[in-house]
């Protein structure tokens, strides 16, 4: 929780960094990211090649289960928490009572997967688009954005590769 009037810099991006790389440590997050997605491309430079694949010794405590024929499959799951950290998340005062704003550094995988970036694979749209907010953010020219913020930056996006 942040106070109205809070304005993020390129030090609050790595303070984000950090506790984004801090999450990875534990094992059912990073088997997580090898699901794809925004979530994928966050955590890509911190793990590089060193992704799991299969289910974490955690999949009982942080599993979802699918019901398949005659099987039950269990596989790792992120709490909204996580999902959360991991977007660089955060609420805002808006100075009426305790009424908060809901910004990210980038969107969640909700709102990628409803964009046309999100194909099953990532593309160099995708690539392009990450890397251009990227160096925003760094060169401190990015702002926080709410979800219908996010919804119109990646709505050109939404007919183009579907």
């Amino acid at each position: 929780w942040r106070p109205h009037g809070w304005e993020p810099d390129k030090y609050e991006y790595m303070d984000y960094e950090r506790r984004r790389n801090q999450l990875l440590r534990l094992s059912h997050v990073r088997v997580v990211v090898a699901q794809g997605g925004i979530i994928w491309r966050l955590c890509k430079q911190e793990l590089a090649s060193d992704i799991p694949s299969g289910p974490s010794r955690d999949v009982q405590f942080f599993a979802d289960t699918s019901q398949h024929a005659s099987h039950q499959y269990l596989f790792d799951t992120l709490t909204q928490d996580e999902i959360e950290t991991l977007c660089g998340l955060y609420y805002v005062g808006t100075g009426i009572g305790d009424q908060t704003v809901t910004l990210s550094w980038w969107p969640t995988p909700t709102l990628w997967s409803s964009s046309g970036l999100d194909v099953g694979y990532w593309t160099h749209s995708a690539e392009k688009t990450f890397q251009s907010r990227l160096t925003a953010i760094r060169e401190g020219r990015a702002k926080l954005l709410t979800s219908r913020k996010w919804k119109g930056e990646l709505s050109f996006y939404k007919n183009q590769t579907k």
